[in-house]
């Protein structure tokens, strides 16, 4: 549809128009609201404890702990996420290994052939790493290796687990999404200790479209953009350790930190753009722990950082490096190696790894092609260029559709929110909204720099951070407001909850009539439902 028949249609249907207004006025008003409140009232005591809250940014922070009452919201809203993640999730019906291979054969095959739904297929890049997953059961040496195996070798788990069927190989996947939201509570627990921030702030990424979706289907996104979310839930934890504790205290979460940030750079490279921020984090922790023992005339700091630099290798390095150098044992077995015989040590097991890392560097610095569906790093920002994935039509004019973006009120708040950490870091030396903008950023400043074809799901990682932000204001809002604080948040989750309900039938692939897309989806001629 093209701009001047988007404009006639627009005029016989205002309302798709109307939702964007109201989401950006409600967002207009939200935070003209939290610019008024996060003011210090004069002639109280606020105005004292702001300049005591300027006194120096650091990373020494207190860290929140999870609480008796922090059960049942987090039993309530893992439930529900559940019941919603694997309701239509896909058929049961098995499909043949061996025919499955030889189907998918074609790499051209885009997207599901007239009649058939993601019920009862596969669509986009599910052909793939689908097909890559049966072949590491099978021991073939697998079509597609332009990711690292790990992401794949999990839809293989899957697919063991429950089936060589649409359910069985997206089930993990979904479950993982699932687990995202609920550590999602935990981490904004753990930073801000409310309850009722971490609930709703869980909730925003419940409701986000792109997690919904993207976690439902069988790529590899969702696995590194999990583990991405527990290794800066770790750092997280690294960082809130007493700075008096015992040193081996501070060493389980460092040591996750690193178990997770390995695994996400087995699943896809982006878990390496993670790396750049929690080193950042990391180094600044060390930089102000130094500067804590000179003023409390501390001694041992010398062998504390010679200590944790150390086991920051081993980590950090070592056992990422190992978790890497393992996920591709289903490569070596295909090709005749065994691991009784020697193959980790083997010569041609680590040349076989090394040219796959040469063949995925050249795919993806000089990949040359295009996709109606494409978009770049600024379009992600303001949610402008979705990609649509399913698009089938049904009987009695309908159809069924879904597609990877942000909810509106998640990304468009989100942004404004993180503009808002960028200026708490300078006014209010704000050591949350540091960490929070460094995750942001460390995920979107990469794809400014990448030339090639980018998707909004690159986006994916960065919402997590949106979704902080949003949490940080949630809690600012309380300590300034209480009583109208709670009210704006939950007219903000609200909000997120009504918008997802609105869009779900195109977010789970459910059979529509065209004045539903037509009425309630299509908010911009960019949108393709």
């Amino acid at each position: 549809m093209d701009i001047f028949h988007y404009f006639l249609n627009m005029l016989s249907n205002p309302l798709p128009a109307v939702f964007p207004v109201i989401v950006a006025l409600f967002l207009l008003f939200y935070f003209l609201y939290y610019t008024r409140v996060i003011q210090p009232r004069k002639g109280t005591t606020e105005w004292v404890q702001a300049e005591l809250n300027r006194s120096g940014l650091t990373f020494l922070l207190r860290r929140h702990p999870m609480e008796k009452k922090d059960i049942l919201p987090l039993t309530v809203i893992t439930a529900v996420f559940l019941f919603l993640a694997v309701f239509n999730l896909g058929g049961t019906n098995s499909v043949d290994v061996t025919s499955e291979i030889a189907r998918l054969t074609d790499p051209d095959i885009r997207s599901l052939s007239p009649g058939s739904t993601h019920m009862n297929n596969m669509f986009f890049d599910e052909i793939y790493f689908v097909r890559t997953a049966v072949e590491h059961i099978k021991d073939i040496y697998p079509y597609e290796i332009s990711h690292p195996p790990l992401g794949k070798e999990l839809i293989s788990a899957s697919i063991l687990l429950f089936g060589m069927s649409p359910l069985g190989w997206r089930l993990i996947g979904a479950v993982f999404g699932v687990i995202m939201v609920s550590i999602m509570y935990i981490f904004i627990k753990n930073m801000f200790g409310k309850t009722i921030v971490a609930a709703c702030g869980a909730l925003l990424l419940g409701f986000d479209f792109m997690r919904f979706v993207q976690t439902r289907i069988a790529t590899i996104d969702t696995y590194a953009v999990l583990f991405i979310l527990i290794s800066f839930f770790f750092m997280y934890r690294y960082i809130t350790t007493d700075v008096d504790a015992p040193f081996r205290k501070s060493l389980a979460p460092l040591a996750l930190s690193g178990l997770f940030f390995g695994f996400s750079v087995a699943s896809k490279w982006i878990g390496f753009y993670a790396g750049a921020g929690l080193l950042i984090i990391y180094i600044i922790r060390l930089s102000q722990l130094g500067v804590y023992y000179k003023n409390a005339e501390k001694a041992g700091f010398g062998l504390y950082l010679t200590k944790t630099l150390l086991y920051s290798v081993l980590f950090f390095v070592i056992i990422p490096v190992t978790i890497y150098y393992l996920s591709y044992i289903p490569y070596g077995t295909a090709l005749g190696m065994d691991i009784s015989q020697g193959m980790l040590w083997d010569s041609r097991f680590f040349r076989l790894i090394w040219q796959n890392q040469i063949s995925m560097f050249r795919y993806h610095g000089w990949l040359e092609a295009t996709h109606p569906f494409s978009s770049t790093w600024w379009q992600w920002i303001f949610n402008v260029r979705p990609i649509l994935y399913v698009n089938s039509a049904g009987m009695d004019n309908t159809r069924a559709t879904f597609g990877a973006f942000g909810n509106p009120v998640v990304w468009w708040g989100g942004f404004v929110a993180m503009i808002i950490m960028a200026i708490r870091v300078f006014t209010h030396r704000d050591s949350k909204a540091l960490l929070i903008l460094i995750g942001y950023l460390s995920q979107l400043l990469p794809w400014v720099a990448v030339t090639r074809i980018v998707f909004a799901y690159h986006y994916f990682p960065s919402a997590l951070f949106l979704v902080l932000a949003l949490a940080h204001i949630f809690n600012l809002l309380v300590e300034h407001r209480k009583r109208s604080g709670y009210k704006m948040i939950y007219a903000y989750t609200v909000l997120t909850g009504l918008v997802f309900a609105m869009f779900y039938p195109s977010l789970s692939g459910m059979y529509m009539p065209h004045w539903y897309y037509s009425t309630f989806v299509k908010w911009f001629v960019t949108w393709p439902f």
